[in-house]
């Protein structure tokens, strides 16, 4: 029990530990809710919320350095930017049955996409929906149990302008309750905000390329923009003189 992370590499490869109950703050019913899960009587969603680095981590990066991304004071921060060997990664966790995922869209609708006609939908980039994904979820275990299912988006490139790309970035997360060999579709909508690049002066801006889709761990789809790259701003979208088509 924790309020944050913590180096559990001595239980995760201690020969006497199966396996491993992680649990926060949960109040006066912690106990109550531990038991449940270890008797079988809930199903927490077992998808770790952080990432959980070793104890070594403190020792590299300074309390007054907040940066996600690596510097002279700093090793990365989180699943998004964090290229070390965690001790257990973000979206970790066990299961009493076993999952499978599948694709379930029309191959027939397009994987490339103009960025000048997705900045003409809408200037709001909550909005601008750019596809929806489906995905078939079957428990192929032998008992009943929940799925958290995980959407993730990842740029084939490592940087944009200058920009460090995340690694990846969750985009959308379903939970899911199924019975034994039952299947059941969840979907995921991908709006251009969740492919917009952040800069170190807080502008947010769409750039051309691939993007790989993943659900869990899986690598479904790549989707690709194509054209100039944009700043993406409230009001205004401002082409760069210096990009070309």
């Amino acid at each position: 029990m924790s309020g944050s992370g913590l180096d559990l590499t001595y239980i995760r490869d201690s020969p006497q530990f199966d396996s491993l109950i992680w649990i926060g703050y949960a109040g006066q019913s912690d106990g109550l809710a531990i038991s449940n899960v270890v008797f079988d009587q809930y199903n927490p969603g077992r998808r770790l919320p952080i990432a959980m680095y070793s104890a070594s981590y403190v020792d590299n990066v300074s309390m007054f350095d907040m940066q996600m991304i690596s510097s002279s004071t700093n090793p990365d921060r989180t699943y998004k930017f964090y290229t070390g060997k965690a001790v257990y990664k973000f979206g970790s966790g066990l299961s009493y049955t076993t999952f499978l995922y599948s694709w379930n869209n029309d191959s027939s609708i397009s994987s490339s996409y103009s960025i000048l006609s997705l900045i003409k939908k809408n200037y709001d980039e909550h909005r601008v929906l750019i596809r929806l994904f489906r995905v078939n979820v079957t428990n192929t275990g032998d008992i009943s149990d929940d799925d958290v299912v995980l959407a993730f988006v990842r740029s084939r490139k490592a940087t944009m302008n200058g920009e460090i790309s995340p690694i990846k970035q969750l985009f959308g997360f379903e939970r899911v309750s199924l019975a034994v060999n039952q299947t059941k579709e969840v979907f995921f909508p991908l709006t251009v905000r969740h492919l917009l690049t952040i800069a170190r002066d807080g502008t947010k801006w769409l750039h051309p390329g691939s993007y790989d889709i993943l659900i869990g761990q899986q690598h479904m789809h790549t989707l690709k923009l194509y054209g100039q790259s944009i700043q993406w701003a409230s009001k205004r979208h401002v082409f760069p003189s210096n990009e070309n088509i």
